[in-house]
C-alpha cells in the first residue's frame, strides 16, 4: 500500500504547485502567442489592404478572463478582443497584406469587424491524468470598399485538446495558444473567405 500512498500524494503535490505560485491570478503574455507556421492560401493573393474595426468582446464583462482554477482568475495581459484581432491581423500581414487601424482617412480594400464570443479553456483531471480543452471562436465581417462587392459574414472557431498522464500538469497556455491558431488557420484556409477577397 505504501508505494500506491506515495504515488497519490506526489500526484497531488504536483498538480497543487502551480496553483500555489499563481495566487490569485495567473496572467497569460499575449506577446508569447506564436504565429501560425503552415502555408496559406492567403499568399497567393495579390496584396490588399484591411482596415479594422475594434473587436468586440460578448463572452462576459471581463474582457481578460479566460476562465478560473479552483481559487485562480486565468486572464490575458489584453483583452480577448484585442488579442484575437491582433492575430488575424499578423496572419494577414505575414501573406503579404497590409492591416491598418480604420478611420476616414484609411484607404482600404476591405473593413473587418469581429465578435469575440469563446475564449476560454477547461481542465478535467482524472485520477491519475489530466485533460485540457481550449476553444477560441469569432464571428469575422468583412465588407469589401468598393461597390456592389457584397460583405461576408462568419463564424471561426479552434479547439484545441490535451492530455496528461502521471500527474503533469498542463500550462494553460498550452492549449489556449493552439486553439487561436487553428482559429487562424481556419480562417486563412476559408475557400469561401478567399474567394471573396480574391474577386
Amino acid at each position: 500500500m505504501k508505494p500506491y500512498s506515495a504515488y497519490l500524494f506526489r500526484f497531488v503535490v504536483v498538480m497543487a504547485i502551480p496553483i500555489m505560485l499563481t495566487g490569485c491570478a495567473y496572467i497569460i503574455k499575449s506577446s508569447e502567442i506564436p504565429l501560425l507556421q503552415t502555408g496559406s492560401p492567403l499568399k497567393g493573393i495579390s496584396p490588399k489592404t484591411f482596415a479594422f474595426k475594434e473587436f468586440r468582446d460578448i463572452r462576459w464583462t471581463d474582457a481578460s478572463l479566460v476562465g478560473q482554477l479552483w481559487a485562480s482568475k486565468i486572464r490575458l495581459d489584453q483583452p480577448a478582443a484585442t488579442v484575437v484581432a491582433t492575430a488575424i491581423k499578423k496572419e494577414l500581414e505575414r501573406n503579404g497584406h497590409t492591416c491598418l487601424v480604420d478611420s476616414p482617412e484609411v484607404k482600404a480594400n476591405f473593413v473587418i469587424e469581429g465578435i469575440v464570443f469563446k475564449y476560454w479553456f477547461a481542465i478535467d483531471k482524472g485520477f491519475f491524468s489530466v485533460k485540457g480543452t481550449g476553444n477560441v471562436a469569432v464571428k469575422l465581417t468583412i465588407s469589401a470598399v468598393s461597390p456592389n462587392r457584397g460583405v461576408l459574414a462568419k463564424n471561426y472557431e479552434g479547439e484545441y485538446q490535451l492530455s496528461r498522464g502521471g500527474g503533469l500538469p498542463i500550462h494553460i497556455e498550452e492549449i489556449l495558444n493552439p486553439a487561436l491558431l487553428a482559429m487562424i488557420k481556419e480562417i486563412s484556409t476559408d475557400p469561401e473567405l478567399i474567394a471573396f477577397i480574391e474577386k
